[in-house]
């Protein structure tokens, strides 16, 4: 009996032993995952709360809920508990267990991403405890493996960091005829297309064919004047008759471009999408961005159906 008693006294001051000197106060977990998406948009993406449970493991979640979002995976909480100027701090707890942890952004290459996720887990003095925990933090490195990995599967894709699909496109149509006129206030359907009605007339006069869609430039420096361009494609070079004149666009000219569907508040955000994807890759505007009328407007009175193409060329 008394050897029984000496053995697990002896097993049970090896695992004090063991749990002292292989773990440590704190454990620290490092992982990371390399991402084909800028610093910036995947800072953006992650920094909004809402964004969140598009991509979380498990749809449960509270983004934005009191300055705090909170995350359930695995039976762990994840908690967004601030904003650095380069990296998310999130604590992950369970019942007495807690996290410290940081998502960490540094780019590798102007549009790749090393995203490094760093955590520390203290232990106790507590040897049972300590040990208890130890494995919690394994299982908290495998979450973290698990997270990370929807974090870079989703956000690879660039509609799902932008919103849309953008994409690179060319001059096709370069003999346009185009007209333009000053408005107050931001142009109309019945504004845009009493300037295409004049150069549909124009065209027809002239015996020559639309090839394309029509376009329309829309710039303002005080938000009260409007300048407003707008041009058709057509199939031979057409003389100018007062402020109808032609205009030819060099063929090969490249611009970043993606198609909304929607009115003006759906263009307005797919033109800031494009602006920031950009501005993320560090590319110059070379001239001001066109749309293109997919759906005429005349014929379609609801906004929620129109097709826009947006057209932003570049250097």
């Amino acid at each position: 009996m008394k050897k029984w008693l000496i053995a697990i006294l002896v097993l049970f001051l090896l695992l004090v032993v063991f749990t002292y000197i292989f773990i440590p106060n704190v454990i620290s977990v490092n992982q990371s995952v390399s991402i084909h998406v800028t610093p910036q948009g995947l800072q953006r993406n992650l920094f909004d709360e809402k964004n969140w449970i598009k991509w979380w493991p498990e749809s449960s979640g509270t983004p934005g809920n009191d300055s705090l979002s909170r995350f359930m995976y695995n039976d762990y909480t994840y908690t967004i508990t601030g904003k650095n100027v380069f990296s998310l701090p999130v604590s992950i707890t369970q019942k007495d267990t807690l996290a410290i942890t940081s998502l960490t952004f540094v780019s590798t290459r102007s549009d790749s991403t090393k995203l490094y996720w760093e955590a520390a887990i203290p232990t106790s003095y507590n040897p049972l405890k300590r040990l208890q925990i130890y494995f919690k933090a394994k299982r908290i490195t495998h979450n973290m493996v698990t997270i990370l990995e929807k974090i870079r599967s989703f956000y690879s894709r660039s509609e799902n960091v932008y919103g849309y699909k953008i994409g690179k496109g060319a001059i096709v149509d370069s003999i346009l005829v185009s007209t333009f006129s000053i408005s107050k206030g931001y142009p109309g359907t019945e504004f845009i297309y009493g300037l295409l009605d004049q150069l549909k007339k124009h065209i027809a006069s002239q015996s020559a064919k639309e090839t394309g869609f029509a376009i329309t430039e829309i710039t303002t420096t005080d938000s009260i004047n409007f300048f407003n361009r707008v041009a058709i494609p057509v199939d031979k070079r057409l003389p100018s008759y007062g402020n109808i004149a032609y205009k030819s666009m060099p063929p090969g000219v490249t611009f970043f471009t993606t198609e909304v569907k929607g009115g003006p508040s759906a263009i307005n955000k797919a033109f800031r999408e494009i602006t920031n994807y950009m501005n993320d890759h560090q590319t110059m505007i070379a001239t001001t961005p066109f749309f293109v009328l997919v759906t005429d407007r005349s014929r379609q009175p609801d906004s929620s159906n129109w097709i826009t193409r947006l057209c932003f060329p570049f250097n």
